[in-house]
């Protein structure tokens, strides 16, 4: 077996061969097909009617890779960015990189710095579903535990900032001003901003961009690095288009912050802060019932997003850990 393929098998995939094909997991519910759509299951942020995006309103835009254009080091700040390459040559950066999801289960194994700033054009032509499915779970991997991160720093600032002795000093006062606005709580409600300022389970995250997005060959995820159904409407009688961002850290970005500010997912976030005070940490499986009203096909929306956390063993990427911060 090549290295490659080593590699493959080590990410929990049952793999003949990445190049000439591949078993499949015998439970998929239908996803990651070469040149198919996305499951037909299509996701809404929630507004009144909750409606769902069943369609790409835009084309395809021109591919913009004339080359592979990989980071040949980390960047000062320890992270590796990664702006256009094929799936082939981003693969082998992780396995280079030791990156591998049997060890980043548990936190057995640290996940490097990479940024992944778009999924790769070719994704789709990959012969092997299992190699197709590594690469964006580990396009995604990095960028949640990152955002997680940076959400974390914020939340030891802010209990730091409310469990001080006296009134906070310009800078902090100013950092909870600009907390409190990118939270869309007020100021008098500590509490609240406290419950809303935390991590987001990334096996959950990584299951509902499975499933929007056909494991990242959907066109919403190829041409607006649209991962998570996140819909724009111009007034009440609008049916939505599929919000666009620049890369795919914005997206991440903004699933984040949906989850932790709209009141349709208030539940979320109230058993999220319940499993805190008890010491313990709300997990994917567990945090996904309290999305309902992601989609308007509720319980089975539900049942779909847990099976295919089974199937690919993504609860155990709950654990999963970063790199230390340079120094």
């Amino acid at each position: 077996m090549n290295e490659p393929a080593r590699h493959l098998a080590h990410d929990g995939c049952d793999v003949v061969s990445p190049v000439s094909g591949s078993r499949t997991l015998p439970f998929f519910i239908g996803l990651g097909l070469a040149g198919t759509m996305a499951l037909a299951v299509a996701l809404g942020t929630a507004r009144p009617g909750l409606r769902m995006a069943d369609a790409w309103h835009g084309p395809v835009g021109p591919f913009d890779i004339a080359s592979p254009e990989l980071p040949a080091s980390p960047e000062s700040d320890g992270v590796t960015r990664v702006r256009l390459t094929g799936a082939a040559d981003l693969y082998a950066l992780f396995v280079e990189r030791g990156f591998r999801l049997e060890t980043a289960r548990r936190g057995a194994e640290a996940v490097p710095r990479v940024v992944v700033e778009r999924l790769p054009r070719d994704l789709a032509a990959l012969e092997s579903t299992d190699m197709r499915k590594a690469v964006f779970i580990k396009s995604l991997l990095p960028l949640l535990l990152l955002e997680n991160e940076r959400i974390l720093a914020d939340r030891a600032r802010l209990e730091r900032v409310l469990a001080g002795p006296g009134k906070p000093d310009d800078a902090d006062r100013i950092f909870l001003e600009d907390l409190a606005d990118r939270y869309e709580v007020s100021l008098d409600k500590p509490r609240e901003l406290l419950r809303r300022v935390d991590a987001i389970p990334v096996s959950l995250a990584i299951a509902q961009a499975a499933l929007e997005t056909g494991w990242g060959t959907s066109r919403p995820a190829q041409s607006g690095h649209a991962l998570f159904g996140q819909m724009v409407y111009r007034d009440d009688d609008d049916d939505g288009r599929v919000r666009r961002f620049a890369d795919l850290p914005g997206t991440v970005e903004a699933y984040a912050l949906n989850l932790n500010t709209h009141r349709a997912y208030s539940e979320f976030r109230r058993a999220r802060a319940v499993a805190r005070a008890q010491g313990k940490t709300l997990d994917g499986n567990s945090a996904v019932q309290h999305l309902q009203r992601y989609s308007e096909r509720k319980l089975d929306y539900v049942r779909d997003v847990r099976a295919v956390m089974r199937a690919n063993g993504l609860r155990a990427l709950d654990d999963a850990r970063l790199d230390a911060e340079p120094s």
